[in-house]
């Protein structure tokens, strides 16, 4: 059977776990749901600058990812409640069923010197020994077994998964530090030009004539608002191809899961594990957008910000 790899692995990641279902919530939805990041500096600030506390830093996208958050914090509070509900004995079927509190701290202590063959080889003994009423015996209805199948897909590519993700991260890193870099060198031209005016004396004192200054503020403001709609593009373009990844990868597997009701009518306790976690995958990605465009959407309106706070001066 297609799923046995996940089967397996779960008899023994779930010993002393409670059970746990899917949770009924197209998660698909949400992550189509998640604003996309702004095109520009000032359209981010249009759109989202009157939740800066007058023209300061502090500039904050919460009502525009209002509706996201809130539905992910829906699915996690159903998530965490679900799971404090089965707190206690453990699910009919399930490999700790009849395992005391003493006998599953000793199998957990001892799970963690084995090797991943004596894991799985202890865990299809553990699947043979079950009673004939176990959820192991019971024969998932197609439409589940559909969904487990084409989850099996999605968790073959779990290699593959690593080193694109990896992969991501050092390019992206590279791009954060050269645009950090950029930022810094504006800023270094912006001292250099300041110093270079001609200073006014008054008294004792005597200092650049404040008008040249915010002359040379603004157009160092202008610098930084330039460079962050370059970096925007960069960003743009990872989020679109991030969503499209998450889209093809996960949406025949949700589809699916739908049709199978989300896994409601199984006897099997695995099945359910593995359809929930399932869901945290896919979970995981939403809040990954989410991030990634929050913080695109934040910053840009910082620049603009402080651009309008200069012009107060």
């Amino acid at each position: 059977m297609k799923t046995v790899t996940i089967l397996v692995a779960l008899l023994i990641a779930i010993l002393t776990l409670p059970a746990q279902s899917p949770i009924k919530k197209d998660l698909m939805k949400t992550l189509e749901s998640v604003p996309s990041p702004p095109t520009t500096v000032k359209d981010a600030f249009a759109k989202i600058g009157a939740d800066c506390d007058d023209g300061s830093m502090n500039c904050s996208a919460e009502k525009l990812f209002k509706p996201v958050d809130q539905e992910t914090r829906e699915f996690e509070t159903e998530f965490e409640a679900q799971a404090k509900a089965t707190l206690g004995p453990a699910a009919p079927g399930s490999p700790s069923a009849n395992m005391t509190k003493e006998e599953k701290a000793e199998m957990k202590k001892k799970m963690k010197s084995m090797t991943k063959e004596e894991k799985m080889k202890m865990a299809m003994e553990m699947s043979k020994n079950m009673p004939a009423g176990g959820s192991a015996a019971v024969m998932d209805p197609p439409p589940i077994r559909a969904a487990l199948d084409e989850w099996q897909k999605v968790y073959n590519e779990t290699q593959k998964e690593f080193q694109r993700s990896s992969a991501i991260l050092q390019e992206e890193s590279k791009l954060v530090e050269e645009y950090e870099k950029s930022h810094s060198e504006i800023d270094t031209w912006e001292t250099a030009e300041i110093y270079k005016l001609p200073r006014i004396s008054s008294g004792e004192m005597d200092a650049p004539d404040p008008a040249k200054v915010k002359e040379v503020k603004l157009k160092a403001a202008d610098k930084h608002i330039a460079l962050a709609n370059k970096r925007l593009v960069q960003i743009q373009s990872r989020w679109r191809e991030d969503l499209a990844h998450a889209k093809t990868k996960y949406t025949l597997f949700y589809q699916k899961l739908v049709a199978a009701d989300y896994g409601v009518d199984s006897k099997n306790f695995s099945t359910k594990k593995v359809l929930s976690d399932a869901q945290l995958s896919i979970l995981e990605s939403v809040r990954h957008q989410v991030k990634q465009s929050r913080n695109a959407w934040e910053e840009s309106v910082s620049w603009q910000a402080r651009r309008v706070n200069i012009e107060k001066e």
